[in-house]
This record gives structure tokens, C-alpha cells and sequence, in this order.
């Protein structure tokens, strides 16, 4: 679970800012909170703000974040990701926190990047259980130049020892030390459990942007659980679909609606990555979604299809609207969910009816109860900025600052009581983070400025 991120100098986070998970004193809504080792940990947070305040970025922070940790520095672009409204930050560091809990214990993982050179500067992990113990701090020394490790930890035989000295080889400067012990220490190894289980958090964390195509659908079309069953929920959402049908094709005619430009390469990494894996992939365009499956060795094509009442003429993806489109994407986070990860979602509401969303969330609540499972998003609709809905402590804001940068803050800093109506405050701009709109001038107007300026400096 996610207790606690902070990010400075990323995008327009220009100071080291946190956004917290910890449950506040609020007894409303037990069931939003779950309980880890005496630490109460909420289940969702949802944060709200004007156009380019910034909720976007805290999600694409995390997301950074995570494919550092899971694909290493090469896989993300580090221009122009710093703070770009003032100079000086282009050569300041980015800052990545996390405060988690995973295999049992509390951790704190985070590293410091430099843009500049695409480049980690400082890594740390700390166990925060008890009493706080470093696993290891990677650090630069004096002259700017030599990487060193320290740990308060007594790893036995030269491993650590040994995997220390290699990181501070320059070659490796684009390669987290997290990452390159998790992947090399033998996993009956009990001393480095703490490097595999973090990194295997960041290996789960889910997360879905507006256009993001989530594969995991197609694991819920034959999912013998009907809570999380696609023809199900999409029924329960009140969609208009009866069910969800596969219809097997040739796998060469498959793609016959994708760009021709691409189904040749397209087809050909589908079928290497199944014949090196095995599984199930979906792909997934505009006009339609299709699954391809492994059956030893021989790969199959099926195309995803919907049936409205008419068995006899069914709906291709195309055929579905913006909001069941949408569906698609996000009905898979259940199955995240019930699996115990953290699932983060960029404009949830997007396409969406607010009752819908309302029910989405709901629907969250109820399947993930006592589940250690989180779902973080950000979100324009006010309608759900209802405290029946949701606790205090569970709604964020994200406000721009004068300078471009921005700000983020809790609704339970304001001290509301249960029974306030807070989306009529947030829309009358008591807790900020609205949009403020600057008085147009007319043709007339703007004449009338330039002659008095003229007059002004005769």
C-alpha cells in the first residue's frame, strides 16, 4: 500500500511536495480504511483541481517513477521534465519518495535523478518499522564523482559488498541499485527480501491514463468470478450489453481493420512475445479489440464483440460509445484491485455519467473490503465531492500558483464537518483550486488603453 509520495522538481511541482494516504481521526466510512501493523492506511483518494493545476502531473510522477524502477532510465524521456518556468531548476535534481508498505514491513524508497545527464545522483531505502534502519544509501561524495553505499545492515559473505563497489562504476550511473539487487540476489536469499518486495510493488502499481488500452479485459471475459465478470459489470453498469462474445478469425484477417503500415510489425511482436511467454495478448485500436492466444505453439485470433439483445447482429468495439469505450478500459482495475495493488487513474470521470462514476467508486468500496488494495484519481466532476460518498481525508486539491507551480492540499486541513455541503463551497472557491477567469476586453476597450497609453507618454 501507498502511505506517502513526494516529488520536487518535476514538471510543474517545483518544491518538494507530499500527498499523503494516512487515515485522519475520521470515523465515517470505516470501511475506506484498512489497517497495516497499527497504521491506518486509506483506500482511495480522489483530487480535484482548475484545468493545468497540475493533477495530471502527479499521476505522470508516479508513473515516471515506477518505469524507472521497473525498465530502468532508458525507457523514460528526461527532457524538459523539470521545472521549466524558472531556469536554475533545469540543473537541480528530480525527487521521487515513496513511503510503502509491502511483505509485512514499512519501507521508504526514493532516488534523485539528474535530467541533465538522464542519471541517478542519490538512492536510498529505508525500513521504518519500529525504529527506522537504513538498507542502504547511495550517495555521492565530496568531489562530486565517487558513488558510495552505506547500510546500517550486517550482510553476510561480499554480495552486498561486491553489488556496492559495481554500482559505483560510472557505467552505471543510469541503473538504480534497488533494481540491480532485486534482480540478481538468489531469491531464497532472506537478507535481500526487502530489495525484491519493494521492487515488486512498483512491478504491481497500476496505472491508466484517458487513453491508456488496459490488456487485462480480456482475463475478465472468461473469469469464472461473477463480481468482476466483463458481461456482468458491464450489465450492472447499465450499458445496454447482454454479454461479451469472442468470435474466433483467422489470425491473418484479424488485423484487417488496423493501419496497413503497422499489422506487419504489429503482428510479428505479437507473435514473438507469445511464442517466447505464452498467455493471452490484447490489441486493441479505435475500431476494434482483438485477443491473440498461445495454444501450444499455434496462435489463435478472436475478436471481441457485444451483444445489445440481438444475437444475430452483433457490436464491434467501434460500434460502443465514448463511455462504455471507457468501460472497457477500466472495469479491469476490479481484478487489479482484488489482487491487492494500487491502482492509480488519470480523469476517471472522463466519458462517464457522474452516477456512473459515483457507482464505480462505490462499487470499489464494497468489492475490496478489507482488501489492501488503494485506487488514487484525479477528477473534474464536483458532484463527487460528497462527503456520503467519500471522507474528508479522501479529497485532494491541486490549485496553480502565481509563480506556475503547484500546490496540494487536503480537504481535511479545512476541519469540515460531515454533514457540510462541499461541493457547493469548492464551487464558490472556498477551498480554491477553481478556475479563475480574467475579464476580456473588447476592440472598443483595448483602443481606449493604447490612446490613454499614448497620451501617457506624450
Amino acid at each position: 500500500m501507498l502511505i506517502r509520495f513526494a516529488v520536487e522538481n518535476f514538471m510543474s511541482f517545483r518544491n518538494l511536495t507530499a500527498f499523503s494516504m494516512a487515515a485522519g481521526k475520521i470515523t465515517r466510512h470505516g470501511s475506506h480504511v484498512i489497517t497495516e501493523r497499527g497504521k491506518r492506511i486509506l483506500k482511495g483518494s480522489f483530487l480535484w483541481g482548475a484545468n493545468a493545476s497540475g493533477k495530471s502531473n502527479l499521476i505522470c510522477a508516479v508513473d515516471f517513477a515506477q518505469r524507472i524502477v521497473t525498465e530502468g532510465i532508458k525507457s523514460v524521456n528526461c527532457d524538459k521534465k523539470y521545472f521549466r518556468i524558472e531556469k536554475p531548476y533545469r540543473t537541480k535534481p528530480g525527487v521521487f519518495q515513496f513511503d510503502i508498505a509491502c511483505g509485512g514491513h514499512f519501507y521508504s524508497y526514493g532516488f534523485a535523478l539528474s535530467y541533465l545527464n538522464a542519471a541517478i545522483e542519490e538512492e536510498w531505502l529505508y525500513q521504518t518499522d519500529e525504529n527506522e534502519s537504513c538498507i542502504f544509501l547511495r550517495r555521492k561524495t565530496g568531489d562530486g564523482q565517487t558513488i558510495i553505499v552505506d547500510t546500517d545492515r550486517d550482510f553476510s559473505g561480499d554480495r552486498f559488498r561486491v553489488y556496492a563497489q559495481d554500482i559505483g562504476n560510472p557505467k552505471m550511473a543510469q541503473t538504480l541499485f534497488l533494481s540491480d539487487l532485486a534482480l540478481r540476489s538468489p531469491e531464497e536469499d532472506a537478507e535481500y527480501q526487502p530489495f525484491r518486495d519493494v521492487a515488486d510493488w512498483f512491478r504491481r502499481l497500476v496505472v491508466i491514463f484517458p487513453y491508456s488500452k488496459y490488456a487485462r479485459i480480456s482475463e475478465l471475459v472468461d473469469s469464472d468470478d461473477p463480481r468482476i465478470r466483463l458481461a456482468s459489470l458491464l450489465r450492472y453498469f447499465d450499458t445496454g450489453i447482454d454479454d461479451i462474445l469472442k468470435k474466433k478469425m483467422d489470425f491473418e484477417k484479424a488485423f484487417s481493420e488496423f493501419p496497413e503500415n503497422v499489422v506487419e510489425s504489429l503482428k510479428a511482436d505479437i507473435s514473438r512475445g507469445l511464442q517466447e511467454k505464452g498467455g493471452r495478448a490484447l490489441v486493441r485500436n479505435e475500431k476494434s479489440s482483438v485477443e491473440v492466444q498461445n495454444e501450444n505453439g499455434e496462435l489463435y485470433a478472436f475478436k471481441l464483440t457485444a451483444n445489445h439483445g440481438n444475437a444475430d447482429d452483433l457490436f464491434d468495439y467501434q460500434d460502443e460509445s465514448d463511455g462504455t469505450r471507457r468501460l472497457f478500459d477500466l472495469i479491469p482495475v476490479y481484478q487489479a484491485a482484488l489482487d491487492g495493488n494500487v491502482i492509480l487513474i488519470d480523469e476517471l470521470d472522463r466519458s462517464l455519467h457522474t452516477r456512473l462514476t459515483q457507482e464505480f467508486i462505490r462499487y470499489f468500496y464494497r468489492l475490496t473490503e478489507k482488501n489492501p488494495s488503494q485506487l488514487i484519481a484525479t477528477t473534474q466532476d464536483s458532484n463527487l465531492m460528497d462527503l456520503d460518498l467519500l471522507r474528508q481525508d479522501e479529497i485532494w486539491f491541486v490549485e496553480r500558483q502565481k509563480d506556475h507551480s503547484s500546490r496540494l492540499y487536503s480537504l481535511n486541513a479545512f476541519k469540515e464537518r460531515f454533514d457540510r455541503d462541499v461541493e457547493r463551497g469548492y464551487l464558490l472557491g472556498r477551498y480554491g483550486a477553481i478556475p479563475v477567469f480574467r475579464q476580456l476586453l473588447s476592440p472598443e476597450d483595448e483602443d481606449g488603453e493604447e490612446e490613454e497609453a499614448d497620451e501617457q507618454d506624450d
